[in-house]
């Protein structure tokens, strides 16, 4: 195919070539949707927290300032899977940076993903246990 060079994107079994510039920035429109709906969350659960204390001091009983936030295990479960996943990926690329990149890549960072999610899900199977 004329314009493009061996090596500078993926040419797939039926033939299509996909350019190595518009693969790189999927990964990192995808990247900074995690990054920063990690950090939303985090900031999220500060302002409530805060707003909940000074809720409390103004003399609204704790009960009453949570339902009236909705703060609850919910949030901080969102921020924990965020965190495992974000962890989880951070190891992968760690893992990869020594490959080239192919699909070989692909499957260590798909694999470490999978290890955040589950887990994700032992850290709710123990929590849920607890409660």
């Amino acid at each position: 195919m004329p314009g493009h060079t061996e090596g500078s994107g993926f040419t797939l079994a039926d033939g299509m070539y996909i350019p190595d510039v518009f693969i790189r920035t999927i990964i990192v429109i995808l990247l900074f949707y995690v990054a920063t709906s990690f950090l939303l969350t985090l900031i999220r659960m500060l302002l409530n927290h805060r707003l909940k204390s000074k809720m409390i001091l103004m003399g609204i009983t704790s009960d009453e300032a949570e339902k009236m936030l909705k703060i609850g295990a919910e949030n901080k479960n969102h921020a924990v899977k965020w965190f495992l996943l974000l962890f989880s990926a951070g190891i992968g690329f760690a893992v990869i940076s020594s490959f080239p990149f192919g699909w070989l890549s692909v499957a260590v960072v798909a694999f470490s993903l999978s290890l955040g999610y589950a887990g994700y899900y032992i850290y709710l199977k123990k929590r849920k246990d607890t409660l």
